[in-house]
């Protein structure tokens, strides 16, 4: 059963996050969602769909002046947020000696800086109101020795854990959890054609996914903070 009553989802596009977002607003979560500058058509679109449920706000989740105004405007229109969701990230297949550094630096914006810089901001939000609940989505590879090709998307997704971790030490004493899920490669049609000859029926269901998070961001699960939590593969 989902007791969260406000939410806030970041990167609100992504296929989890739009699974996230049917979920949580059915089963009566009022719902703030950030996409990025430019997406006004798309933002428009989704807050006709759910209809009074649903606010996008736009903005670049790396920049802390527009992060605290946006996690401002979130906390005006919810009053009190109980859980977010955090889907921001992008993948890249690279070799440390050719990939190129403006690629290393959009890998390091969308799967850690926007978790630092915006997600501090309703860490900070919830640790005022006296508890909430973090979710992030780092990647399952993290956990074990990383392969040749996966490095310099590996190492922004561990600097993500490490944030997770320690995020939830600091949160301790204000009842604010912090976790992660580490699934494997997500069931979407952008990494379907990426990766065509793959074995797809091993890939995590995106809605199952969304429908995990939403379970361990419960307010009941207050004893969970400062986890890892694996995904291996499809869940039944």
């Amino acid at each position: 059963m989902n007791t969260i009553r406000t939410a806030t989802i970041a990167a609100c596009f992504s296929v989890t996050a739009q699974h996230l977002i049917e979920k949580l607003i059915t089963s009566g979560t009022r719902v703030v969602a950030f996409g990025r500058i430019g997406d006004e058509a798309r933002a428009k679109s989704l807050e006709e769909k759910y209809s009074g449920h649903l606010t996008v706000l736009l903005g670049d989740l790396t920049d802390e002046k527009q992060s605290q105004e946006l996690a401002a405007k979130a906390s005006e229109i919810l009053g009190h947020i109980d859980a977010h969701f955090h889907c921001s990230g992008i993948y890249t297949w690279s070799h440390w000696t050719d990939v190129e550094v403006s690629k290393m630096s959009d890998l390091w914006n969308a799967n850690f800086m926007t978790a630092f810089v915006f997600g501090r901001e309703i860490f900070k939000l919830m640790e005022s109101q006296g508890g909430g609940s973090l979710m992030f989505v780092s990647a399952r590879d993290t956990a074990r020795n990383i392969p040749a090709g996966f490095g310099p998307y590996m190492a922004s997704k561990m600097a993500l854990n490490a944030l997770v971790e320690s995020l939830a030490a600091e949160g301790s004493s204000s009842n604010v959890q912090v976790n992660a899920v580490l699934p494997t490669i997500v069931d979407t049609e952008v990494n379907r054609q990426a990766l065509p000859e793959a074995d797809h029926s091993t890939w995590v269901d995106p809605a199952d996914l969304a429908e995990l998070m939403i379970e361990l961001t419960q307010p009941s699960k207050t004893y969970l903070s400062g986890s890892l939590i694996t995904v291996n593969n499809k869940m039944h």
